[in-house]
């Protein structure tokens, strides 16, 4: 290796070292600014709980992993909704699940979770097979919207147990993982690589 190929290969390491240190900085910032009281957190892990079945280890990453999405994104409420702390760690714990083994990253681009008192109306434009343009409207209690937002019933995030159970946190955060690499087809950029899509 030559001297400035060495002298290169140093000063990629140091600008390596120094992007670590900073991000490592502002990450333990957040996770003090942002620190989850002990029994609100054990509150929210018992209304639940699906939680259950994370180790000790797990719930540890899991804290750290709602703390830091807390740092990372804004929540707001609709409708005079009233946010509580409670609501906002119950909808960011959810959210943190699908990527507690992967990576708060897949959740990049965007910054707002909005939350309505129950079902809202979504209105969309579409396009038929016959090139007809249709205004439509129905009832959800979920969105993801590419780039942006993620609009939650309350009413509907709190349905948690049960058989028949549909978790909307869960699966709107699924919707912007599934969101990174386009319009939400299923297959989210980290299957991608390992699965062929499926016709």
């Amino acid at each position: 290796m030559s001297s400035r190929e060495l002298r290169e290969n140093e000063a990629d390491l140091l600008a390596n070292f120094l992007t670590r240190l900073i991000s490592g900085n502002r990450r333990e910032r957040a996770l003090r600014k942002h620190a989850i009281d002990d029994t609100l957190w054990q509150t929210t892990l018992d209304r639940l709980p699906f939680f259950g079945h994370l180790d000790d280890d797990g719930r540890a990453r899991l804290r750290e992993c709602t703390t830091l999405f807390i740092a990372e994104k804004e929540f707001s409420t609709a409708h005079d909704l009233t946010l509580t702390d409670a609501m906002i760690f119950a909808i960011a714990a959810q959210a943190c699940l699908p990527v507690l083994n992967l990576s708060l990253d897949l959740y990049r681009g965007w910054v707002s979770v909005i939350v309505y008192p129950g079902e809202f109306v979504i209105r969309k434009t579409v396009e038929d097979e016959a090139g007809v343009v249709h205004e439509i409207e129905h009832d959800a209690s979920g969105e993801a919207w590419e780039g942006g937002p993620v609009v939650l019933s309350w009413e509907d995030a709190q349905m948690t147990d049960g058989e028949d159970v549909y978790n909307v946190v869960i699966h709107e955060f699924a919707h912007k993982i599934d969101m990174l690499n386009g319009e939400a087809d299923g297959h989210p950029p980290l299957f991608c690589r390992w699965h062929a899509p499926l016709h």
